[in-house]
Parts: C-alpha cells; structure tokens; sequence
C-alpha cells in the first residue's frame, strides 16, 4: 500500500508539474491556441489576451490593456460558456495592476474542464463598472515529461518506502509474538524471512500495478478525450471542379466524436475552408462550401492554378468551441466559376526567407499599409496589427464596407504551416461563440438576430472606417505570411505582408 502511495504521490508531483507550465501566447487555430480579444466592457476599451495552459488543469494567464486611465480595478472568474453552471461565477479574483504599466492588469485563472469556457471580466472606474466575457477553448494540447531529478527522486523515496514496509513485515514476523529478553530461534528467523519474501512479492506486484496504471493513464490523456490535436480531413475533387470535405477516415477518434455532427453557423457560414498553396504560399483561397444531406461538405471550385494546397477548414460545435480542421490535396489545373457571395482569393509573391513587407499594391491600384509600430516582432508579445487602405491616389479609402459583418478577415500562416490562424478586428474569439455568451445558452443560437449581432453577411454594406486595427500575438519565432482580406466599393480584395517574427 504504500508504494501505491508512492506511484500516486510520483503522478501527483507530474501533475503538480504540468501545472506551472503555461502555453506561449498566440482555438480553432493551428499552433495558435491561445485568445485574443479588443472589445468593449461598458464605456471601457479592452484589449484581452487569455494564454491558455497547455494541460488542462492547469493555470491561465490573463493580461487585460486598458485604453483610459480612469479604471481603478479589474476582477476576472472563470465559468462555462453555457449550459448548466453557466450563470453562477465564482468568486472573482482581483486583477494586479502593473507597476509599470497602469493601463495593464494581470490575473491567473485555472481552468479545471475541457470545453468551452468564459473569462469573466468586471471593471470598476470613474465612470461606473462594467463587465465583459471573453469565450475561451479549454483542451489540453501536449504532455510534459517528468523532469529526470525529480523522477529520480520520487523513486528513491519510494524504494525506500518499500524497503522499510519489507523490513517491517519481516521483523514483526520474527519477533511480535517474542516474550521479552527471549532469543529469537531459527524458526522464527525462517517465519521472518518468510514474511519478507511474501512482502517483497506483494511489493513488486504494487510497483508493478502501480506503473501500469500510470502508463495506462497517461495514454488516456493522450487519447482524443484528453489531448487535443487538430482532426484530419479527407478531400476529393469530384467531376473535376467540385471538391468534396469531410472527416478522414483514418482519424477514427474524431470520426465517433462527429465534429461535423452539431455545427452553427460563424460569420453567416457553417464553414470557412481556405486553400493555401505551397510551398510558396503564393495562393490563397477562402471558400464557404455547402453541406450535404450526408454531412459532408461540397464547394464548386472557382479557376485554380495546379500545384499542392494545404486545406484549413474552421467550424464552430454548437457548444461554441472552435475547430480547425486540417487536410492537403493537389489539384490540377481547374476551369471553375467565377468567384461569388463571400467567396474570395488572393495571390502573392512567394515567400522567401527574407520576405518583410509593409506595402501592397493591389491589381486596381489600391493601396494597403501595415502601419508597424516597430520593425521588429516578438513571439509571445500580444500586439494590435494596424492597417490601412487607400484609395488609388494614397487618400483614405472611402468605400471600404463589412465583408461578413466584420471590418477585415486575416488568415496568418507561417512558413513552416505549423501556425494557421483566421481572425478579426475582435480577435479571435469566434463570432458564434460570442453570440452564446450574450445569450448564455447555446439552445437558442439558431433563433438569434443576427443582424443586431452584425453577424449577416448583408445586414450592413455603409461605409466603414479604413483603419483597420486586428489583435494578435505570433505564437512562436519564424517567418509568417499575413492575408489580409476586406471589401471595398462591393469588391472583396485581398493584400498580403510578410515578416520575420524573432
């Protein structure tokens, strides 16, 4: 029992472990787990980055900007997105303003579930208190390894946890039932070694259970209820044009999970699927296909240049956690349709590893400017990504209008495809998700406004602002391709930048 003790105190001193260990900054994204959110909490502006913890539990690490100087404190909790438990916050925590920086507030929260989750935010300031929630996906992305001393350590412990048990036994054998100032006689010395054998086999079979259970644990974890790895796509051209998605086949633990069984719609869309050719991730496509009766998925091809496309397709489950699911196909050269609706493409230089760019030219002349605040870039460091349109003599463009309810889409990849990330001028929290907190019940999405919700397509084509602000932090260093996408005079363009993240 008490090596048991041991293997449970070694799993408890990994999991102890495991917890202090945050992810990087940067969920339906690949490589780029963590969230990012500008928005409003009452007369207040926040700028919200969620570090989510790569174990689950595990502690998240909250920064919120202020804009104004007038707020005088920041609390944040932790509830589920919707459903039972929703509406009853915790205590909330008390936010520490930065020394340095007042405008910056700093709280840790542990998240101790997988799914979707909000961080409740409560502000209090010269101009009344407010509060915001920001959705966030809680899953565990990797499993941390027992640092060898410690390991080492446990084990030694626990050996000699077992030879004291051994030894016990053993000497209770021989001599418990010895009159005092007797001499112990060859029987019961054989009675002693007999019982620490009998021990000693007791001890190893503990040990034994003991590591299998640990063993058996750890692939738990690391099967698709755990640990979370982005679900495969198989794809198909059909009839030569129309290119068919659904779950891999192969990807069994997601096929019985059935990603694609309960999906609501984000941005108008149930599904947002982008092509991007490589390796020069010079082509890129965003699709919106349609679904099947099957629950499959169907989009006809506009005209696309042969080569190899590396296939991203984000999806929202009816619980508001985001999906990203990834694929790769290599198509010929197609004579599709025309591009229509919210459908877009956009075509670039190929990337090198010297590529940097803060400018870009469109085929009609219009011009677009990353206004960068620095010409360095550091991972891990939330950011605004600033940008501009002109028009065609470098004013202001006056015709720029919401593409799908929001000011600009942009797809951020890097050279490498292990960061794939679709965001907005609200971050990367995705719209539905939002929708579901401002319902707090994720039943009743589908009856929902959604043109008050500035999530129609349609609702609104007035002219919107050129100025173009989108929260972000580059999750690791590396080169990074950005797509930047918004509409102008009825006409969705697409602009491209490049940049070295150190």
């Amino acid at each position: 029992m008490l090596s048991a003790s041991c293997a449970i105190m070694r799993r408890a001193a990994m999991l102890a472990v495991a917890m202090l260990l945050f992810a990087v900054p940067a969920n339906a994204h690949v490589g780029s787990p963590n969230v990012f959110y500008e928005g409003d909490a009452g007369p207040y502006h926040l700028f919200v980055t969620v570090n989510v913890p790569a174990v689950i539990p595990g502690v998240a690490d909250v920064q919120i900007r202020a804009d104004s100087n007038d707020v005088r404190q920041v609390s944040t909790a932790v509830t589920r997105l919707a459903g039972a438990g929703s509406q009853y916050a915790p205590v909330p925590d008390v936010a520490n303003r930065s020394p340095i920086d007042p405008h910056l507030f700093t709280s840790s929260l542990w998240l101790m579930e997988y799914g979707s989750m909000r961080v409740l935010i409560n502000v209090a300031g010269a101009r009344g208190s407010a509060q915001m929630s920001v959705p966030v996906p809680s899953a565990a992305r990797r499993m941390l390894p027992m640092p060898p001393a410690l390991g080492a350590l446990l084990l030694t412990l626990a050996i000699g946890l077992a030879l004291g048990a051994i030894s016990i036994v053993g000497g209770a054998a021989r001599e418990a039932r010895l009159a005092p100032g007797a001499f112990v006689t060859p029987e019961l010395k054989r009675r002693g070694w007999r019982a620490m054998a009998l021990m000693s086999v007791i001890t190893a079979a503990i040990f034994y259970l003991a590591f299998a259970w640990w063993n058996s644990d750890a692939r738990s974890y690391a099967a698709v209820t755990k640990l979370f790895k982005p679900p495969k796509l198989a794809l198909t051209l059909v009839d030569g044009n129309r290119l068919a998605i659904r779950p891999s086949p192969d990807d069994k633990d997601w096929l019985r999970f059935g990603v694609m069984d309960t999906i609501v719609p984000d941005h108008g869309h149930l599904m947002h699927l982008f092509l991007v050719r490589m390796p020069a991730l010079d082509r890129i496509w965003h699709l919106h296909p349609a679904r099947q009766p099957d629950g499959s998925f169907v989009d006809t091809l506009p005209s696309v240049e042969p080569g190899h496309y590396t296939v991203f397709a984000d999806i929202v489950g009816q619980t508001g956690f985001p999906w990203t699911l990834v694929g790769s196909i290599d198509l010929p050269a197609i004579n599709g349709t025309p591009l229509s609706g919210d459908d877009s493409g956009g075509q670039a230089l190929p990337l090198t590893s010297s590529s940097n760019s803060s400018l870009d030219v469109l085929n009609d002349g219009t011009h677009v400017i990353w206004q960068r605040a620095s010409s360095t870039l550091k991972a891990n460091a939330p950011t605004i990504l600033r940008f501009e349109v002109q028009d065609q003599n470098g004013k202001p463009a006056t015709d720029v209008e919401p593409y799908m309810g929001m000011a600009a889409h942009a797809e951020i990849v890097s050279s490498d495809l292990q960061v794939f990330a679709h965001i907005h001028p609200s971050g990367s929290v995705p719209m539905a998700a939002l929708m579901m907190v401002s319902s707090n019940s994720s039943d009743s999405i589908a009856g929902m406004n959604m043109p008050d919700m500035n999530m129609n397509p349609g609702a609104s084509t007035a002219p919107i602002s050129p100025d173009l602000s989108i929260p972000y932090g580059f999750p690791t260093p590396g080169h990074y391709r950005i797509f930047l996408q918004f509409k102008r005079a009825n006409k969705i363009e697409t602009a491209y930048f490049d940049t070295l993240v150190n």
